[in-house]
């Protein structure tokens, strides 16, 4: 059999296996449908295993507390909205799709929500020639968002360390914490190194639709961190606004670090450590804003998949017509 003649019959066995796997309209629309429904019971149980009680009891009742808390979810997916429009047709429906990114990203595990994106763009676009092709722009949009992330989480420790979180850091970083936090900056600083030397053969797009998106990224890391600072301000005005700044600037470290375990202990105990009498306040508060950030995350994918069932993310008559594969 020769080269020709082999490859033939490989494209012909991929043809049969992808014809005797294809769903029906109906069979994906259940698929996807019990996908949601497995996701939203996962995020459901997570709340439900802290105790629905127990976060009900501490969250301040002021309602500024939870419009700041929303808008500070928000930065993330109305900010990834504005940067993929620059590419594709998109519809303020598109939000339903960045939004389900961010709970799958954040709740289920790390990346999948960027697969979701990359599968949902190969679908919604096609083989049309668009600003950006779903690979190209989800791959870099991904690399970015992780270089301004660990940027920030440097320029954040910084913070910490020059406004008297030092002590704190100490106290709470030692043994074996102290090398999980060592492996973990080593890891952050060899990733943003290997992107900026390599930036050539990782990065598809140009480099001045990488420098916007990479701004845009630090914009979204400044006000969702501004905004959620605010509102642990107004939930307990008692204790003192440097305070609530150099905590802030810590949770933001301690949970963009990896090889790090048991990261909300840790930032309870750096929490307990920098607030003396205010602690019990601020730890159950720190705790009422990690289920409220789960909360946020089943109402997200709940309204997501309600809105993307509603009409299209895409503008179909601004899509050129189809050429070759993107």
């Amino acid at each position: 059999m020769n080269r020709e003649s082999a490859l033939q019959t490989l494209q012909a066995s991929r043809a049969r296996l992808e014809k005797a796997v294809t769903l029906s309209p109906t069979a994906k629309r259940l698929l996807s449908l019990g996908l949601s429904a497995a996701i939203l019971a996962y995020l459901v149980r997570a709340v439900a295993n802290i105790g629905w009680q127990e976060v009900l009891d501490v969250l301040p009742a002021n309602p500024l507390f939870y419009v700041l808390v929303a808008m500070s979810y928000m930065a993330t997916p109305v900010t990834e909205y504005v940067i993929f429009r620059r590419w594709w047709p998109l519809t303020p429906r598109a939000l339903a799709v960045f939004s389900k990114k961010r709970v799958l990203n954040e709740a289920i595990f790390g990346y999948s929500g960027d697969a979701y994106l990359f599968m949902w763009a190969k679908k919604a676009l096609g083989a049309r020639e668009v600003g950006a092709g779903p690979l190209a722009a989800v791959k870099d949009v991904a690399i970015t968002s992780a270089l301004a992330g660990n940027v920030a989480t440097l320029l954040m420790l910084g913070l910490a360390l020059s406004m008297g979180g030092g002590p704190a850091v100490e106290q709470a970083f030692t043994g074996g914490a102290m090398r999980s936090v060592g492996f973990g900056f080593a890891f952050v600083i060899s990733i943003s190194l290997a992107i900026l030397l390599f930036s050539r053969r990782v990065m598809s797009l140009s480099a001045r639709e990488n420098t916007i998106i990479f701004f845009l990224h630090c914009g979204r890391l400044l006000i969702g961190s501004a905004l959620l600072l605010l509102a642990w301000i107004i939930a307990l005005p008692s204790v003192d606004v440097g305070t609530w700044i150099v905590l802030g600037a810590l949770r933001m470290v301690v949970t963009r670090l990896p090889f790090v375990p048991n990261k909300e202990l840790l930032f309870a105990a750096i929490g307990v450590t920098l607030t003396g009498a205010a602690a019990p306040e601020v730890a159950a508060l720190m705790a009422a804003a990690g289920a409220l950030h789960l909360v946020s995350h089943v109402i997200s994918y709940a309204g997501a998949s309600y809105i993307e069932s509603r009409g299209d993310a895409v503008v179909e008559d601004r899509l050129p017509s189809a050429a070759g594969s993107i």
